[in-house]
């Protein structure tokens, strides 16, 4: 466990954040900067997650010595979500499905909880503390791939994150980089997330990521280039914001590779100033920023309290 203090004399309002993954389980607090002053994290256990889920939080709430009191809990996890229960429906994750995730969290924290999926919540945590919050005119149009566990994104188009039919648009993890590939956890052949999700290729290894060849990490980042070149295309976007434990461990070479991709596969003119880009924001950052985005709902009258649902 990890805990920084603040000194200031009066508590300020922050952030309960939750990372759920097939790994991992992250849960923190985290202040109206940005800044993360609670931390833990335990290993996903193969049977009784919730329970080990509940004792997670409730040990990182206890070790809140900080001045900072959590207002919004706010939850990234693996998707699709249904909007109207707050229910997660992971591929490859069947003990998850239709548990009602955003009920139950409010159930066990008192507060209001919001849901949403990596990609989105690294997308609403760029416009919080990211290079975007800096430049609010770069806010208008980018893309984001979350390359943790699986892959997912967002995009933000004229300032505002795109929501889709049914609240899930970002499941860039399926788009197809190879079509006669590897098999996805979805049942499709050659999905991105087989080749750029960490448990994808830690599958196609038998290692574990940070052991990964040379070789893997650079065909990791072709394929995530041709992703790149496709949503480029598509969405008429010219960032494109990459983040999570995939990127930071197999580092420079995947870069190179996919620099070196990307040059082949954009030939639009109007895409020649595209510009893919690394990001080391802490996925309890974005778990914050979906919390951070409900609370200014909430206080506008634009979201009902979702612990009430």
């Amino acid at each position: 466990m990890e805990r920084r203090e603040q000194s200031d004399d009066d508590r300020t309002v922050g952030y309960l954040a939750i990372d759920l993954g097939p790994t991992r389980l992250h849960a923190g607090v985290v202040d109206d900067a940005g800044e993360v002053v609670v931390r833990d994290r335990i290993t996903t256990p193969a049977r009784n997650v919730w329970p080990a889920l509940t004792q997670l939080v409730s040990r990182v709430v206890a070790a809140n010595q900080s001045e900072v009191t959590p207002a919004v809990c706010g939850v990234t996890c693996p998707g699709p979500i249904d909007r109207g229960t707050g229910a997660m429906k992971p591929v490859g994750m069947p003990i998850w499905h239709d548990f009602p995730l955003r009920r139950e969290l409010g159930e066990v924290t008192g507060l209001p909880v919001e849901v949403e999926t990596p990609g989105r919540g690294l997308a609403l945590a760029e416009m919080w503390v990211g290079e975007v919050a800096q430049h609010p005119a770069a806010a208008a149009e980018f893309a984001t791939l979350a390359l943790g566990d699986g892959v997912d994104g967002a995009v933000v188009a004229r300032g505002r994150m795109l929501e889709g039919l049914t609240g899930n648009l970002g499941q860039f993890g399926h788009l197809i980089v190879e079509p006669d590939g590897l098999t996805c956890a979805c049942g499709a052949i050659g999905c991105l997330t087989a080749y750029a999700g960490a448990r994808g290729i830690e599958a196609s290894t038998g290692r574990e990521l940070r052991r990964t060849p040379l070789a893997i990490a650079e065909r990791t980042g072709i394929m995530v280039a041709r992703a790149c070149a496709t949503l480029a295309a598509m969405l008429d976007v010219a960032d494109i914001v990459i983040g999570g434990v995939v990127p930071s461990t197999l580092g420079q070479p995947f870069f190179d590779a996919l620099e070196r991709e990307l040059d082949q596969r954009v030939g639009l003119s109007h895409l020649a100033e595209l510009r893919v880009r690394g990001v080391a924001l802490d996925p309890l950052v974005s778990a914050a920023a979906v919390a951070r985005r409900a609370a200014s709902e909430l206080a506008t009258g634009e979201l009902d309290d979702p612990a009430a649902q």
